[in-house]
């Protein structure tokens, strides 16, 4: 037989609200924060903020399980590129001169290609979680379609 389920860490049941004191394992409690932990993927800086963030919107609306951790650790790199990159764009310019054997020349600083990349693939990774309007809508209507107790109510015989 196998194992049963994995156990949720007791910051996803806090942050899902179902920290009941006979399902908590004993790990360390949030004080009324909502901080994801980190997954075991390294994510620094501008990433590990997004992640937090993002995260902890996509728990508070059921919309973040374990399985979809990865493809959010994912998105918070592609998000934190295009925001290092045009951080960087914004201090070195959006164009380059460039010696070339006619002389010089500018083009385009390449740091825009990268940063317009990293933001096509997290816009194709948000709309996954339904963080883009369009998806937005597609998942609130999902949500909401659940069957209520009085669905059928009109078709009771009386």
């Amino acid at each position: 037989m196998g194992k049963g389920r994995k156990k949720l860490p007791d910051q996803l049941k806090t942050l899902r609200g179902t920290d009941q004191p006979c399902r908590m394992s004993g790990g360390t409690q949030m004080a009324g924060t909502a901080v994801v932990s980190i997954p075991k993927s390294g994510l620094k800086g501008t990433a590990k903020k997004v992640f937090e963030v993002v995260a902890s919107e996509l728990i508070a609306k059921n919309l973040l399980d374990v399985v979809g951790v990865d493809l959010l650790v994912s998105y918070a790199r592609e998000i934190a590129l295009y925001h290092d990159m045009m951080r960087d764009l914004e201090k070195e310019g959006y164009t380059i001169d460039v010696e070339t054997k006619f002389g010089t020349s500018t083009v385009v600083n390449p740091k825009r290609k990268v940063a317009e990349s990293a933001l096509a693939t997290a816009k194709a990774l948000a709309a996954e979680f339904g963080m883009t309007p369009a998806s937005r809508s597609r998942v609130t209507s999902l949500m909401s379609d659940a069957v209520s107790e009085n669905d059928f109510a009109e078709f009771e015989e009386v």
